[in-house]
């Protein structure tokens, strides 16, 4: 009797353990804007229960390493990739270090810009590695990763003139480093994909090179204002708070009024005809994501062409997030061929 007992008592533990197992899955995984992939949300959670990064008071090299971390702890190794060459550009009183990727066989290759995130004020050539090998190697383009000034010690519009400054290196060096000057592209994700959609208008503004086309993923675009449906639903879900955004943007734009500039606040510009055609990445589970659609609509609304990816279940960072989802390299994949067939429209 006591066996039947103590079988009972062990099956009543298993399902009280599975159901409460189930209900905090669904805890993690349901947000007000769409539900989570499960892999994701626990990892992204566990981590933030046992390493609880706040910014809160710490020096801007602390915060660094931080989002620098932050950034890559869930990408997977780096793929095998031979010519890979780190170089300065020399650009008046200023050094821009560069990341030239370039694939096997060809010649007189596409040439893409990419400039990685970090919230203007972290990130390097190193936290987006992976990604730019992959871009390199899938479109058959070169890829020149910009290491851009970053705030506070330079704050806007430094790492915008930067990422200008290396399209103008980019188009007019071209061919020394088996590039095709005709054929450039610029592409970025999150505080990159801000510079990205403002270095498109600068270009286009100055009458600059000509660009092929924009990817920006999961971009910034309104640095005015966190005021989107999306920044009340999401915000400190996972891996963006508001208080923390608002942080980094007043490092790196001390100035409110200054943050109206369109090329800090892309959305806010008065004229988007004639901007190059575009891909934005979006992730669903994002505070960033209703400003990605707003910047499609706007470039719509003006005749641009604009092409909307959402990736369901995901939140910001994804791309980078190889190590626990596949949905990284379905964008890169999509990413690539949205690329490749626009170089090729371009050339006829």
């Amino acid at each position: 009797m006591k066996k039947k007992k103590g079988i009972w008592v062990f099956v009543v533990i298993v399902l009280a353990l599975i159901i409460g197992t189930f209900f905090l899955i669904k805890r993690l995984t349901t947000t007000s804007y769409g539900k989570v992939n499960m892999k994701v949300a626990v990892m992204l959670k566990v981590n933030k229960y046992f390493n609880p990064n706040s910014i809160k008071g710490k020096p801007i090299n602390e915060i660094r390493e931080i989002l620098n971390k932050d950034s890559t702890i869930w990408s997977a190794k780096p793929i095998p990739f031979s010519n890979i060459r780190n170089v300065n550009i020399d650009i008046s009183s200023t050094k821009i270090p560069v990341r030239i990727y370039t694939p096997e066989g060809g010649s007189n290759l596409p040439i893409i810009v990419y400039l990685h995130g970090g919230f203007w004020i972290a990130g390097n050539l190193d936290t987006i590695d992976n990604v730019c090998r992959k871009l390199s190697k899938n479109t058959k383009a070169i890829v020149v990763s910009v290491d851009y000034r970053l705030a506070p010690e330079n704050p806007f519009p430094a790492g915008v003139n930067d990422a200008y400054n290396v399209i103008q290196w980019v188009y007019k060096n071209a061919e020394s480093i088996n590039g095709d000057a005709k054929h450039i592209a610029v592409a970025g994700d999150s505080a990159g994909g801000n510079i990205a959609a403002a270095v498109s208008q600068m270009v286009r503004d100055k009458n600059g090179p000509h660009i092929t086309c924009q990817v920006l993923v999961y971009p910034s675009t309104n640095l005015f204002e966190l005021n989107s449906k999306s920044w009340s639903q999401s915000s400190n879900d996972f891996n963006i708070s508001r208080e923390d955004m608002e942080k980094y943007i007043s490092l790196y734009i001390p100035k409110k009024e200054d943050r109206k500039n369109p090329y800090a606040s892309p959305l806010l510009a008065k004229d988007f005809k004639g901007l190059p055609h575009t891909l934005i990445i979006i992730a669903e589970i994002d505070p960033l994501r209703d400003e990605g659609e707003a910047y499609a609509e706007k470039l719509k609304h003006a005749g641009d062409e604009v092409v909307v990816a959402m990736y369901k279940g995901t939140t910001h960072g994804f791309l980078t997030m190889d190590r626990i989802s596949g949905e990284g390299d379905k964008a890169l994949n999509q990413i690539s061929l949205y690329l490749q067939k626009e170089f090729q429209k371009d050339k006829l």
